[in-house]
C-alpha cells in the first residue's frame, strides 16, 4: 500500500494541537496554536476586557501577570503613547470597567519616565476620564 504524504503534511488541514507548517504560530494557553499578538494589541485588550475571572484556559493571576509584563514593556517603549491610549479607551467608553485603566496608569507611575508619570498623574486627578469612581 502506498503512503499518502499529503495526509501527513497539509497546510489546509492541521490539527489545532499543532502549528500550521511554515507558519509563525506559537503555543497558546488552551494547548493549541495561534498567532502571537504584539504588546500594544495585548495592552488594548487588557484595557477593554481586563482580566477579571481569567479565561477558560488561563487563571486570573497568570493572565494579569502576562498583561502586566506586556504593559510595562509598552510603557518603557513609549510611556506617553501608553497614557494616551489608556485615556482614549477610557474616555471613549470602550471598556465596561475602568479598573484596568487605573491599574495601567499606576504602572506608568511606577515604570514610566518623568514626562509619562506627569501625564499619568494628570489623568488620575478629579474630573479626568480615568479617575476611579
Amino acid at each position: 500500500m502506498a503512503l499518502n504524504y499529503a495526509k501527513l503534511f497539509s497546510r489546509r488541514v492541521t490539527a489545532q494541537t499543532r502549528p500550521i507548517p511554515g507558519s509563525t504560530q506559537v503555543a497558546n494557553s488552551g494547548g493549541g496554536y495561534s498567532w502571537q499578538v504584539d504588546d500594544w494589541t495585548r495592552f488594548d485588550r487588557f484595557l477593554i476586557l481586563g482580566a477579571e475571572g481569567g479565561t477558560y484556559y488561563i487563571g486570573e493571576r497568570d493572565l494579569v501577570k502576562q498583561n502586566h509584563d506586556a504593559i510595562v514593556r509598552c510603557i518603557k517603549t513609549d510611556g506617553i503613547r501608553a497614557v494616551k491610549r489608556i485615556v482614549d479607551i477610557s474616555d471613549s467608553g470602550r471598556a465596561p470597567k475602568n479598573d484596568p485603566a487605573v491599574f495601567a496608569l499606576a504602572l506608568v507611575a511606577a515604570h514610566g519616565d518623568q514626562e509619562a508619570k506627569a501625564l499619568a498623574f494628570q489623568n488620575l486627578s478629579p474630573g479626568s476620564p480615568c479617575r476611579p469612581a
